[in-house]
């Protein structure tokens, strides 16, 4: 934790998608700096905390890296209620997932609580591969209104400007004190029990990251 006297805040994170679209990876390359080579399954959800200083806060991120098999759905649900920001991932070489992650977005807005959103198409480092084009990705963002981007977790493009951009847009249009008061940490009490969550992770061998 850090030891100057800037108001501490913490933010929870959701990264949903379907399986093998690159969440885990996304999400370490984040936290870690670290592309794992062989496919990690995520089997229910895990989290990371990653702690950040910005002018103003000091920002705890809890961020939760969810399975995207259909039978662990109701699991990532449940999270919708909980949660200030969701970023939703697909693979730009599967146009399946893209479509996937059309339902994902239509199933948060039923338990929207107010969080904020931002898609993003992973794995552009596989050009020679890709079956989503920017285009569809731009008009997809444009109908729905939310912000998109393109990522690669494997070369670590754009992953800080996704995660700097859900923060901005949870932070955004509200005051100092709205922000302490909705998202400061006042003691211990406040933090979510992650030790129910805690789950495994099981290595395969195949392409998907």
């Amino acid at each position: 934790m850090a030891t100057n006297n800037k108001p501490q805040i913490k933010l929870k994170l959701l990264i949903i998608g379907d399986s093998s679209v690159g969440k885990t990876s996304m999400l370490l390359s984040y936290t870690d700096n670290y592309f794992p080579e062989s496919h990690l399954a995520t089997i229910g959800v895990e989290y990371k905390v990653k702690e950040i200083e910005t002018d103003k806060y000091n920002i705890s991120l809890q961020i939760w890296d969810t399975a995207g098999q259909e039978r662990f759905r109701s699991i990532t649900k449940s999270f919708f209620r909980n949660t200030n920001g969701i970023i939703f991932v697909y693979d730009v070489t599967c146009k399946k997932s893209f479509q996937s992650v059309k339902e994902w977005i239509k199933d948060s807005e039923l338990h929207d609580t107010g969080f904020e959103k931002i898609l993003c198409g992973n794995k552009i480092d596989l050009k020679e591969k890709r079956e989503v084009q920017f285009v569809d990705l731009e008009e997809f963002g444009m109908k729905k209104k939310i912000e998109v981007m393109e990522i690669s977790a494997k070369e670590r493009i754009k992953i800080d400007d996704a995660f700097k951009k859900i923060i901005d847009l949870i932070l955004s249009n509200k005051t100092d004190k709205e922000i302490i008061d909705e998202f400061g940490i006042k003691n211990n009490n406040n933090d979510i029990n992650l030790d129910k969550s805690k789950t495994k992770k099981k290595k395969q061998r195949c392409c998907g990251k």
